[in-house]
């Protein structure tokens, strides 16, 4: 009777459900100032869990994630880039950063996520998910594409520029203040990032990711679902990071301010 009842909760356990719905899993490296509105944002989207991998961070990171930490929001992973052993997963790359970033993303899907999480968008902290017609049409669309079989969401870019904002004010938000985007048709707009059911992935890529033969790809209508990329960030970020003006790069700059775009708005408050 012991062992019968045994087998009943082994069984029960197998067949339960995920945990979380919809998470996200990224690498960063010195992206405190950015944190807490991405983290935020997504967490009011319905971003249930984060799974965050510090590479090798040398500012206030830790400060920043704390509170979403001690709520058991965030999943904080320490993973350090000369670790030769977080590469495991990353090892098809040549390039030392693509594998440690790699490794990171299969870490997610294989040993973090897989089992607790039903989904899991792989995105960076200058991206942000935005469902058009609200929150709750983008877990329409997960719950229609996980019974279609579906393993990837392909969602494409919509990249945008520093909108002539040189720098942010204590308490402004990027996402509020940068409105300003290029056309659908730029290059950089046909780029995709995803969101993957981990049972489905056998290995992840930065932007797609190679799937076991049943589960299938959809690519989503940018009209429906997309990201918005803010790759320039501010005029200040864009200087010191990028080392890029319109100075010197004025076209680049003109063709990321062609539509104003305020569909992130409807989430900001």
């Amino acid at each position: 009777m012991k062992k019968i009842f045994l087998i009943l909760i082994i069984l029960t356990a197998c067949n339960a459900p995920p945990k979380y719905k919809l998470t996200v899993c990224a690498i960063f490296k010195n992206e405190a100032p950015w944190l807490k509105e991405w983290v935020t944002y997504h967490e009011k989207l319905g971003v249930q869990h984060f799974y965050l991998y510090n590479n090798d961070s040398t500012d206030h990171y830790a400060e920043v994630l704390k509170p979403f930490i001690d709520r058991g929001v965030v999943e904080l992973i320490e993973w350090d880039s000369q670790d030769k052993s977080h590469h495991a997963y990353g090892g098809l790359m040549d390039a030392p950063w693509s594998a440690c970033q790699l490794g990171a993303y299969n870490d997610c899907m294989k040993k973090r996520a897989l089992g607790k999480a039903q989904w899991v968008a792989v995105i960076d902290i200058d991206e942000f998910i935005v469902p058009v017609h609200g929150a709750e049409s983008l877990y329409d669309l997960l719950d229609n594409a996980k019974k279609k079989g579906i393993g990837s969401l392909r969602l494409f870019w919509r990249v945008f520029g520093t909108s002539n904002v040189e720098n942010l004010a204590e308490g402004e938000l990027l996402t509020e203040k940068l409105t300003w985007r290029s056309l659908d048709t730029h290059p950089w707009n046909s780029q995709i990032k995803s969101i993957h059911r981990p049972e489905g992935i056998k290995f992840c890529l930065v932007h797609e990711a190679k799937r076991f033969k049943k589960f299938k790809k959809w690519t989503v209508d940018a009209d429906v679902l997309r990201v918005h990329h803010y790759w320039t960030r501010t005029g200040l970020f864009c200087t010191e990071k990028r080392k890029m003006t319109t100075s010197s790069h004025g076209e680049f700059f003109e063709a990321l301010h062609q539509v104003e775009d305020k569909t992130i708005l409807q989430y900001l408050h």
